[in-house]
């Protein structure tokens, strides 16, 4: 293996300050990066990998020409102790993009239905009803989360599964965990419940909290995390699901690839680098209280966030809101229906919120 004199000294000097460092860098590279946009419409992190995954990724360069096959095992051995189940209970993917397609491609064998809110995530909906499934869409309630006794009521004989997104993307809201147990002991037994937990690292609050517990149980349940969003790894694509074994091999039979050398060795390292991710979430948490704080000052209504995003209502309509935000070099998130005049942000580096924060008020008309 060799490293470039430039990547051993970057990832010294990254790993010798320390993760506030490593943060600022990254915040500082974004704000002198000249004519490049402000990326706030995909649910990034801006702050990337940790030292340590980075470190990781670098060195497995000159292993890029063997498959981690070997490396693969360590990987999930690291997931099942981190989740307190077997390994056999633990899914490895490319991003948990790819299980929410495996699981949609399941549940929509011999014309089998799923149950989600509207809106919400739509990599399992979609790729489910190109398979042959179909869809039945809840609206969400009045405070923009997850209709519960609107879900159940839609449960029918054909119903494979039920997808909980919590945090919900792209509204930010959340379950609190002990009406998911409750919802998911009422649902027939031959219901898969989904729960998306991909901004988990994110949500505050004593009743919100992973309900990955449920995999133990008789029924069947399937938790997914990624590596994309707290471990700001969304270009290397790695995730990963939890589940009964059972339930676990036949997900793994229905996976079309798995991670890749880099992914593999970032995702293990970014595992035990908790100070940068600790300090990553505060950083990313102040931002957000920020931009509530100025969305009420405002008096632009908004979902509760318990994401790395705010989901508001801009007072007009999104298109319009865009353009204007493109002529200040601000790109911000597309529409969901049937919330036309309502954007989901992505909390960027302190540089960027600053950025948002600065056009908001002139954008708006609320100054």
């Amino acid at each position: 293996m060799t490293l470039s004199r430039r990547d051993l000294l970057t990832a010294s000097a990254l790993l010798l300050a320390g993760p506030g460092f490593a943060l600022r860098a990254a915040g500082r590279e974004a704000a002198t990066a000249g004519s490049n946009p402000i990326i706030l419409c995909w649910n990034e992190n801006p702050y990337g990998p940790s030292p340590a995954a980075r470190a990781a990724a670098s060195e497995a360069i000159a292993d890029s020409c063997r498959y981690p096959d070997d490396e693969l095992e360590p990987l999930v051995q690291a997931l099942a102790v981190r989740e307190g189940v077997s390994t056999d209970c633990i899914v490895t993917g490319t991003g948990s993009g790819e299980l929410l397609r495996a699981l949609g491609m399941l549940s929509a064998r011999d014309g089998g239905e799923i149950v989600a809110a509207q809106p919400t995530y739509t990599e399992l909906t979609r790729y489910a009803e190109g398979c042959g499934a179909k869809i039945h869409f809840v609206a969400v309630d009045g405070h923009l989360r997850h209709d519960l006794a609107a879900m159940h009521a839609a449960i029918s004989p054909r119903t494979r599964a039920v997808y909980l997104c919590n945090p919900n993307n792209p509204t930010g809201t959340t379950l609190a965990a002990a009406d998911i147990r409750a919802f998911v002991t009422s649902l027939p037994p031959s219901v898969t419940t989904i729960v998306d937990e991909a901004y988990m690292d994110f949500a505050v609050g004593a009743d919100v909290g992973s309900v990955a517990d449920l995999t133990h149980g008789e029924r069947r349940v399937v938790v997914l995390r990624t590596f994309s969003k707290i471990h700001g790894m969304a270009g290397i694509r790695c995730g990963y699901a939890i589940a009964r074994a059972d339930v676990a091999k036949e997900l793994a039979a229905a996976r079309m690839t798995t991670p890749n050398i880099f992914a593999v060795r970032a995702a293990r390292a970014s595992l035990g680098d908790q100070a940068f991710l600790a300090d990553c979430r505060r950083r990313i948490l102040a931002s957000r209280v920020r931009i509530t704080t100025e969305l009420a000052r405002l008096k632009l209504p908004y979902a509760e966030p318990q994401g790395n995003f705010v989901f508001f209502d801009t007072g007009m309509p999104l298109r319009r809101f865009t353009e204007l935000m493109r002529t200040r070099n601000i790109l911000v998130g597309r529409r969901f229906a049937p919330y036309d005049n309502w954007c989901r942000i992505t909390i960027g580096t302190e540089p960027e919120v600053d950025a948002f924060l600065s056009a908001l008020p002139e954008v708006t008309g609320r100054a």
